[in-house]
Protein backbone atom coordinates (compact mmCIF):
# COMPACT_ATOMS: atom_id res chain seq x y z
CA UNK A 1 0.00 0.00 0.00
CA UNK A 2 0.55 3.49 -0.57
CA UNK A 3 1.40 6.10 2.18
CA UNK A 4 -1.47 8.60 2.15
CA UNK A 5 -0.32 12.37 2.10
CA UNK A 6 -2.11 14.40 4.68
CA UNK A 7 -2.81 17.72 3.82
CA UNK A 8 -3.24 20.62 6.00
CA UNK A 9 -1.18 21.94 9.42
CA UNK A 10 1.71 20.51 10.41
CA UNK A 11 2.66 19.54 13.83
CA UNK A 12 4.91 21.56 15.60
CA UNK A 13 8.32 19.87 15.95
CA UNK A 14 10.18 18.94 19.30
CA UNK A 15 12.18 21.86 19.42
CA UNK A 16 9.23 24.27 18.41
CA UNK A 17 7.67 22.75 21.80
CA UNK A 18 10.90 23.21 24.02
CA UNK A 19 11.35 26.83 23.15
CA UNK A 20 7.24 27.59 24.07
CA UNK A 21 8.06 25.52 27.48
CA UNK A 22 10.91 28.23 28.36
CA UNK A 23 9.26 31.55 27.65
CA UNK A 24 5.60 30.59 29.70
CA UNK A 25 5.89 32.36 32.37
CA UNK A 26 7.28 30.76 35.91
CA UNK A 27 3.87 29.63 38.23
CA UNK A 28 5.77 32.23 41.17
CA UNK A 29 6.40 35.14 38.36
CA UNK A 30 3.83 37.89 38.22
CA UNK A 31 3.71 40.67 36.21
CA UNK A 32 4.94 44.02 37.05
CA UNK A 33 2.66 46.82 36.29
CA UNK A 34 3.64 50.48 36.67
CA UNK A 35 0.97 53.03 37.67
CA UNK A 36 -0.78 54.34 34.69
CA UNK A 37 -1.07 57.70 33.51
CA UNK A 38 -3.10 59.81 35.69
CA UNK A 39 -4.50 63.29 35.29
CA UNK A 40 -6.23 65.37 37.85
CA UNK A 41 -9.21 67.94 37.64
CA UNK A 42 -10.49 70.56 40.06
CA UNK A 43 -14.53 70.14 39.59
CA UNK A 44 -14.71 73.25 41.55
CA UNK A 45 -13.34 75.47 44.61
CA UNK A 46 -15.16 76.05 47.81
CA UNK A 47 -15.69 80.11 48.16
CA UNK A 48 -16.66 79.48 51.90
CA UNK A 49 -13.48 80.13 54.40
CA UNK A 50 -15.31 79.01 57.24
CA UNK A 51 -15.44 75.21 55.16
CA UNK A 52 -12.92 72.81 56.14
CA UNK A 53 -13.70 71.57 52.70
CA UNK A 54 -11.25 73.92 49.95
CA UNK A 55 -11.85 71.79 46.65
CA UNK A 56 -14.01 68.89 44.76
CA UNK A 57 -11.63 66.58 42.06
CA UNK A 58 -11.68 64.47 39.91
CA UNK A 59 -9.34 61.93 38.26
CA UNK A 60 -8.63 60.04 35.14
CA UNK A 61 -6.11 56.86 35.50
CA UNK A 62 -4.67 55.36 32.41
CA UNK A 63 -7.63 57.09 29.98
CA UNK A 64 -9.85 54.78 30.68
CA UNK A 65 -11.41 55.29 34.59
CA UNK A 66 -12.96 58.39 35.61
CA UNK A 67 -13.15 58.63 39.29
CA UNK A 68 -15.36 61.61 40.95
CA UNK A 69 -15.61 63.17 44.68
CA UNK A 70 -12.28 63.72 45.85
CA UNK A 71 -11.93 66.64 48.75
CA UNK A 72 -9.34 68.53 49.49
CA UNK A 73 -9.19 69.45 53.03
CA UNK A 74 -6.95 71.85 55.38
CA UNK A 75 -5.75 69.58 58.13
CA UNK A 76 -5.99 70.61 61.96
CA UNK A 77 -2.34 70.07 61.98
CA UNK A 78 -1.07 72.67 59.74
CA UNK A 79 0.66 70.69 57.42
CA UNK A 80 -1.40 72.18 54.30
CA UNK A 81 -3.77 70.49 51.85
CA UNK A 82 -4.68 66.74 52.11
CA UNK A 83 -6.50 64.23 50.06
CA UNK A 84 -10.11 62.98 51.03
CA UNK A 85 -10.90 59.68 48.58
CA UNK A 86 -14.73 59.24 47.47
CA UNK A 87 -16.75 57.66 50.42
CA UNK A 88 -20.20 56.50 51.74
CA UNK A 89 -21.24 56.72 55.20
CA UNK A 90 -22.96 53.34 56.50
CA UNK A 91 -25.69 52.34 58.33
CA UNK A 92 -23.36 51.83 61.37
CA UNK A 93 -22.56 56.09 60.96
CA UNK A 94 -18.90 55.54 60.04
CA UNK A 95 -17.60 56.48 56.00
CA UNK A 96 -16.10 53.62 53.86
CA UNK A 97 -13.97 54.54 51.14
CA UNK A 98 -15.27 53.92 47.70
CA UNK A 99 -12.27 54.13 45.94
CA UNK A 100 -8.39 53.88 47.16
CA UNK A 101 -5.17 52.95 45.85
CA UNK A 102 -3.72 49.59 47.44
CA UNK A 103 0.17 50.35 47.67
CA UNK A 104 1.98 53.49 49.20
CA UNK A 105 3.25 54.23 45.73
CA UNK A 106 -0.07 55.36 43.96
CA UNK A 107 -1.38 56.85 46.81
CA UNK A 108 1.30 58.94 46.70
CA UNK A 109 0.92 59.46 43.31
CA UNK A 110 -2.44 60.31 43.26
CA UNK A 111 -2.06 62.54 46.16
CA UNK A 112 0.49 64.25 44.19
CA UNK A 113 -1.17 64.56 40.97
CA UNK A 114 -4.88 65.93 42.73
CA UNK A 115 -2.59 68.82 45.14
CA UNK A 116 -0.46 69.79 41.93
CA UNK A 117 -3.91 70.44 40.05
CA UNK A 118 -5.24 72.62 43.34
CA UNK A 119 -2.21 74.68 43.26
CA UNK A 120 -2.58 75.38 39.32
CA UNK A 121 -6.02 76.27 40.32
CA UNK A 122 -5.39 78.25 43.24
CA UNK A 123 -2.99 80.42 40.59
CA UNK A 124 -5.23 80.53 37.82
CA UNK A 125 -8.07 82.26 39.83
CA UNK A 126 -5.00 84.34 41.58
CA UNK A 127 -3.53 85.56 38.60
CA UNK A 128 -7.10 86.43 36.93
CA UNK A 129 -8.09 87.94 39.85
CA UNK A 130 -5.33 90.20 39.60
CA UNK A 131 -5.85 90.66 36.09
CA UNK A 132 -9.16 92.00 36.60
CA UNK A 133 -7.92 94.60 38.65
CA UNK A 134 -5.06 95.43 36.78
CA UNK A 135 -7.83 96.19 33.62
CA UNK A 136 -8.80 99.13 35.81
CA UNK A 137 -7.59 102.61 36.06
CA UNK A 138 -6.93 103.96 39.50
CA UNK A 139 -9.98 106.61 38.40
CA UNK A 140 -12.48 104.11 37.32
CA UNK A 141 -14.79 101.35 39.26
CA UNK A 142 -15.66 98.00 38.57
CA UNK A 143 -18.57 97.80 36.49
CA UNK A 144 -21.30 95.78 38.40
CA UNK A 145 -20.07 97.36 41.86
CA UNK A 146 -23.20 99.36 43.28
CA UNK A 147 -22.07 102.21 45.06
CA UNK A 148 -24.31 104.39 47.45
Amino acid sequence: MAAKKTGGVKAPKNDEKKIEQQTAPVDNERPQYKIPFISAKIDRLNDNPESKIKANASVTIGNHFAVHGFKIYDGDDGKGPRVMYPATKGNDGKYYEDFHPVTKEAREALNGYILDAYEQKLEQTQDEGQSEDADLDDDEEPAFEQTM
